[in-house]
């Protein structure tokens, strides 16, 4: 009776802290667009703000404002729990991370999604989107 009661534990227990919402977890494709579209990600990077991110309709297009107020337009794509972000002059990648409470977690990854060690930026999904002004980086 022991090892049947043990058994249902190791396949029970697994469960249920997957089912914990304040376990962190990636964030599939599908969930993020759900989430995202029409929206903006603020983030932070050690409580500071760092600028903000709005994910166009379209389901491929990101505006990007860094907190001095400077844009760019990018597209995004996912593949592999990695998150890619192709700028007018660079591609960045990052997993995506629901820490539970709305707090995200975007760790930097390369585009095969190995971590890259830097400071973390953290951020919250904000309802609605935002324009850029005329000084818009291309």
């Amino acid at each position: 009776m022991r090892p049947l009661f043990l058994s249902l534990c190791l396949v029970v227990l697994p469960a249920a802290a997957q089912d914990n919402p304040t376990e962190p977890r990636d964030i599939p494709r599908l969930e993020w667009l759900e989430r995202a579209l029409g929206n903006s990600v603020h983030y932070t990077v050690n409580g500071e703000y760092i600028g903000r991110e709005f994910y166009l309709p379209d389901g491929q297009s990101v505006r990007y404002e860094d907190a001095a107020g400077n844009c760019q337009d990018g597209r995004w794509t996912y593949k592999d729990q990695t998150y890619c972000f192709a700028w007018p002059n660079s591609l960045v990648c990052a997993r995506h991370i629901d820490l539970g409470d709305g707090l995200l977690s975007f760790p930097s990854v390369e585009s095969d999604g190995t971590p890259i060690p830097d400071e973390t930026q953290e951020g919250t999904l904000v309802g609605g989107g935002f324009s850029c002004s005329p000084g818009v980086i291309s």
